[in-house]
């Protein structure tokens, strides 16, 4: 137990309400107008500049599940910096961010007047192929330039390209939320996606998932084009290639299962040479798909007979490529865990371990639910890099200690805790150490209302209950 660390968090301040935020200047000179969305990761402000009254911007609040990431300055300084110094044409421009500002951890973002090509499919299930063709150049534009300059997007879905001047003639994309989907260091898995009361958002979006997220395998910018394949299979079948009822069945089918062929899906207007290029896209593996955007895009552009990356090449293309930055590795925080006084009776029996496993962060709150499922437990608490459990404490526990001695040990014998059986606390820490890796410390704490006398037998379990947590989150 020497080695974990003992300070005590530091408190942090409660951020002002949505409400009492509207009419204030974010950086001193970007006026809230209203909310005008919310997602996952922060809440989406209009506003306008002071000094310029007739334009608009977008403010973006972060929440603070992310906030509380130790290192969420550290992510400030490398990957938003980078970002703000990215521009291009068909990229939402970051053009501000602050870490201090009274409202809290907040960018500024370009304001983009258009309908999300989620909203276009919804009330245009299928597209002809050359109506797709300038989306799709515009989009590879994008993608191939991100991907020059070391940004990968990670959440590359129909939500996340907003479509300007639809059905003019300078209709054109914007992608979204580039560069964030890596915002969190420590995976943060909310509470209803480890018990029944919601799904698995924290999976991201699996319908647009690559296969190599989903076995946990090397990612690299390749992922962003299975994301493509998957959205032009939507527009030209009308479905997803993948469409079942839960997120389990969806996740394995892009690991294992072939896309089906459009002819199954009684699609018969697309040319073969078009589906072989959604197909490519698709493909399992990495290696097996273009190699890059610009080879998507000219492989596309052949199928339907336009030189499309030529004829959606943007004007002004400048961008900024990072130097690599990394974050070193850290030992996984173990703050949040409250620890026995040495040599007590707790301590002689609290037991910790760590490994690290080849795990897609996206799909950590599926395994983990699975564990607690497998296991019997039930989740207290989820905080970024936290997951606090019980396992096997009886159904009519409410949580109040009982008499000590030998009539709390008879007391707690009636409450159908056998010797050898007694419930215990288990806590889940993780960080994630690079986007495919994450490092997992697990300790074993007994529950003080129902302390095991029998310490060989008590290890003996905690390391059953290790392997099995161990089989879940390194499964393939």
């Amino acid at each position: 137990m020497g080695w974990l660390n003992k300070s005590k968090r530091t408190p942090t301040s409660i951020p002002p309400t949505r409400q009492s935020i509207i009419g204030h200047r974010v950086l001193g000179h970007f006026e809230l107008l209203q909310l005008i969305g919310e997602g996952s990761n922060g809440e989406v402000y209009l506003a306008r500049p002071t000094e310029f009254a007739d334009q608009q911007v977008v403010v973006k609040r972060i929440k603070p599940h992310l906030v509380a990431n130790p290192r969420f300055r550290q992510f400030f300084d490398s990957e938003v910096v980078s970002m703000t110094r990215f521009n291009h044409p068909y990229v939402v421009q970051l053009f501000d961010a602050s870490l201090d500002d009274p409202i809290g951890p907040c960018l500024v973002l370009e304001y983009v007047h258009g309908t999300t090509l989620e909203d276009l499919i919804q009330q245009y299930p299928r597209w002809h192929p050359r109506r797709i063709a300038k989306l799709v150049g515009q989009l590879c534009h994008a993608l191939q330039a991100a991907h020059d300059a070391g940004i990968m997007h990670r959440d590359l879905k129909p939500a996340n390209i907003m479509v300007t001047g639809f059905n003019t003639p300078n209709e054109g994309v914007k992608v979204m939320d580039f560069g964030f989907a890596g915002f969190t260091e420590r995976p943060h898995i909310p509470m209803s996606e480890l018990t029944d009361d919601g799904t698995v958002s924290a999976l991201g979006t699996p319908a647009y998932v690559s296969p190599e997220m989903v076995r946990g395998d090397s990612v690299d910018h390749r992922a962003d084009l299975y994301a493509v394949g998957v959205m032009l299979f939507e527009m030209f079948t009308g479905r997803l290639p993948f469409d079942y009822p839960t997120i389990s069945q969806i996740v394995l089918a892009h690991a294992q299962q072939p896309p089906p062929r459009f002819s199954r899906l009684d699609v018969r207007d697309v040319s073969p040479a078009v589906e072989g290029v959604v197909q490519c896209a698709l493909s399992k593996f990495a290696s097996e798909r273009h190699p890059t955007a610009r080879e998507l895009a000219r492989h596309f552009g052949q199928a339907v007979g336009q030189e499309i990356w030529h004829e959606t090449a943007p004007a002004d293309q400048s961008t900024f490529c990072p130097g690599q930055q990394t974050l070193s590795m850290t030992i996984v925080d173990k703050t949040m865990v409250d620890i026995p006084a040495p040599g007590s009776l707790e301590d002689q029996f609290t037991f910790f371990d760590k490994f690290e496993a080849m795990l897609s962060p996206k799909l950590a709150a599926m395994k983990i639910k699975g564990f607690v499922a497998e296991v019997n437990g039930t989740v207290l608490d989820s905080q970024p890099g936290h997951v606090k459990m019980h396992l096997g404490l009886p159904p009519d526990w409410n949580g109040k200690p009982t008499r000590s001695g030998v009539i709390g040990w008879l007391t707690r014998r009636t409450q159908g805790v056998q010797r050898g059986e007694e419930p215990m606390e288990v806590n889940l820490q993780m960080q994630n150490t690079d986007a495919n890796r994450v490092a997992v410390c697990v300790s074993f704490h007994p529950i003080k209302d129902f302390m095991p006398d029998d310490l060989a037998v008590w290890q003996e379990r905690c390391e059953d209950i290790y392997n099995v947590l161990r089989m879940f989150l390194m499964a393939v």
